[in-house]
């Protein structure tokens, strides 16, 4: 058997998809690339904004020639649309399979090797499900993905998440452990920890703080990173191991969704700016060079112009290495949905044009910030724009363009000095391969 496996969303969806490729090369299926070659499409979807599902919709129906071609080809919809949307997908696309919410992801080899040509919908949630057992394809040879934690509890008003992907679970601590240990074993020298709110993580006496230093001390692993943690999560001892591990990259995505008390309050955040700012405050008065990320919601429902005016100066105090900025699209079935807008799309638009301006600058003054430093990276892949150059990243997250002298490949560390800015792009001078 034949699968083409088409992934949309986040690093938890990359994950599932890597978990769902693993189990069925178990069971003797391999991937390809091309869907007209495939005995089964698997489509992993995305819920947070509608464009999100409408782009996932618009890629399922271009096999729909495909089934009509082939009979027997089965289609698969998988993850965070196939629960937010379960039947109706069924009745919308005639030539789908099957749709498979999150927690039913098990069950797929179960789907592709009966025999049955019913059509259905598995949807429940499974209080159990946190993937024991289960370890995800590797993202790269040098390089993986390890997901912590499922779902969410804090049901923010304008999120979907948790109506698709249920309350918070928390894998237990020595199954993590156990991934990690195989990963690194196999090669991988860096993890990613995944989770909806990565830093709420407990199992026992366990916390992520506690979990962090442990999966440290694994041979062979170098660098650790996570996503996406909460701010109301971030307690002092997360803080101190954050900053006094080695091991932990000083790379944190820290969602603000608003400098407004008041918004926040209103998007049920759970956390207000005195509570980020000190997060912010420990983090950079440990490394002025921490990058910090965030996702930031243009034109809540409810925002005045003195609301958005505290975002601007909410974004000028933290400065930001990077933001994801997004203009506010009600949600169906979130409580602000049922909310009544004040502002049209053109005044959110233009909010959102005005922050991105004031974010852009930023990002070029801190990556300025980097010029004459002498850093260690993690070398990717070949530049995307000349085969004849590397790229890499630094334990901060900055991407570094350089040419290689010798032998120099993905997965090996080595010393660079940044000493260029092309555009957004860093470019540095090779010093030192640490593989040598």
């Amino acid at each position: 058997m034949k699968y083409h496996l088409a992934t949309y969303g986040c690093q938890m969806n990359e994950y599932d998809s890597a978990m769902i490729a693993q189990m069925l090369m178990r069971h003797g299926a391999t991937p390809v690339l091309e869907p007209d070659k495939a005995d089964v499409i698997i489509v992993n979807t995305c819920s947070v904004r509608e464009k999100a599902e409408d782009t996932a919709i618009a890629r399922i129906f271009q096999f729909k020639p495909l089934k009509q071609a082939n009979p027997d080809l089965k289609i698969i919809i998988v993850g965070c649309m196939a629960k937010n949307k379960g039947e109706e997908l069924l009745k919308r696309l005639k030539f789908v399979n099957y749709v498979v919410g999150p927690d039913q992801y098990r069950k797929i080899p179960e789907l592709l090797f009966s025999p049955s040509r019913k059509r259905l919908c598995l949807l429940d949630f499974d209080s159990q499900e946190n993937y024991v057992g289960e370890s995800a394809n590797l993202l790269t040879p040098f390089s993986t993905h390890i997901t912590i934690q499922r779902g969410c509890n804090k049901r923010c008003s304008y999120c979907i998440v948790p109506y698709v992907r249920g309350p918070e679970k928390y894998r237990c601590a020595e199954d993590i452990l156990r991934e990690v240990s195989e990963a690194a074993r196999a090669g991988v020298s860096e993890v990613m920890l995944l989770g909806q709110t990565v830093n709420a993580y407990r199992d026992g006496n366990e916390n992520f703080a506690s979990l962090l230093n442990r999966v440290s001390e694994i041979e062979g692993i170098k660098r650790i990173r996570f996503t996406s943690p909460h701010p109301r999560h971030y307690t002092r001892d997360l803080l101190e191991v954050l900053t006094q591990n080695p091991k932990i990259c000083h790379h944190a995505h820290i969602p603000l969704q608003s400098g407004s008390n008041a918004i926040l309050k209103k998007m049920r955040r759970q956390h207000d700016m005195e509570t980020y700012y000190g997060i912010i405050d420990y983090l950079r008065s440990a490394d002025p060079l921490y990058h910090i990320s965030t996702d930031i919601i243009c034109g809540f429902v409810g925002e005045t112009e003195a609301d958005f005016e505290q975002t601007l100066e909410a974004v000028q105090k933290v400065q930001f290495d990077t933001a994801f900025m997004f203009v506010y699209s009600p949600r169906r079935g979130t409580e602000s949905f049922l909310e009544t807008e004040i502002l049209s799309e053109d005044e959110k638009k233009e909010r959102h044009t005005r922050l991105t301006e004031i974010q852009n600058a930023i990002t070029l003054k801190r990556n300025q910030l980097m010029l004459g430093r002498t850093e260690t990276l993690l070398v990717e892949r070949a530049s995307s724009r000349d085969a004849e150059e590397m790229m890499g990243k630094t334990d901060n997250f900055k991407k570094v363009i350089f040419k290689p002298e010798g032998i120099v490949k993905p997965g090996d560390y080595v010393r660079c000095k940044i000493d260029d800015i092309r555009g957004w792009t860093l470019r540095g001078t090779l010093v030192e391969n640490e593989q040598e």
